[in-house]
């Protein structure tokens, strides 16, 4: 129950970043010399890319652009992660 727990955190981790981002980016695109949208932009960023480095670390790939290709395609395998994969 705790790995779904933090499974679903880390999702909503990613999926508010990711909300502030775009947010931000459409402000900006009217205000592209405003410095403190320019930091909270970057901050989400880097708030995204952290969960996404965890659950990726945790849970595996959210995306095929994830995965690491050696010898074996391995995005298909298992269920995919909005069908609750790798739990």
């Amino acid at each position: 129950m705790m790995n779904q727990m933090d499974r679903e955190k880390l999702m909503k981790m990613i999926s508010q970043a990711s909300f502030a981002m775009d947010d931000t980016r459409l402000f900006l695109d009217t205000h592209p010399n405003c410095q403190e949208a320019i930091e909270y932009y970057n901050k989400a960023k880097k708030a995204r890319e952290a969960a996404k480095e965890e659950y990726t670390r945790k849970y595996g790939p959210l995306s095929y652009y994830q995965i690491d290709v050696e010898n074996h395609w391995t995005w298909n395998e298992g269920p995919m992660p909005w069908e609750g994969g790798n739990c």
